[in-house]
């Protein structure tokens, strides 16, 4: 199988800090992209652009997992486009906060499963 072009990936990191699901491109700039909640079940969070979702997740890292396979690179470029910077209300925040490494592909609709 042919690996993807490199130059095509874009990176970014996604947080869990106090109730957001934020993410941070590589201009660092930092969106929110929806709420967290912990329930009786596990976690619960629901993103605001396209309403995805996830229920009933044991912990932040299944959080950020999750969140991931939901993400397009398309979906997420126009987050950043039409959001605002939140670096000053949460960069203290995103310090300690779970954090996850992702690179999703220009080309692809979906995660690049490299």
């Amino acid at each position: 199988m042919a690996q993807p072009d490199q130059s095509k990936r874009r990176h970014y990191t996604l947080y869990m800090a106090e109730n957001h699901i934020l993410a941070r491109n590589s201009d660092q700039h930092l969106i929110d992209l929806g709420t967290v909640e912990q329930q009786a079940g596990g976690y619960h969070y629901l993103l605001d652009g396209d309403n995805s979702e996830g229920h009933d997740l044991p912990n932040a890292n299944a959080v950020l997992e999750d969140v991931e396979h939901n993400l397009t690179f398309l979906f997420l470029d126009g987050q950043f486009t039409s959001l605002p910077d939140l670096t000053e209300e949460y960069g203290e925040a995103v310090e300690t906060a779970p954090a996850r490494e992702i690179a999703l592909d220009e080309l692809a609709t979906g995660l690049d499963p490299a």
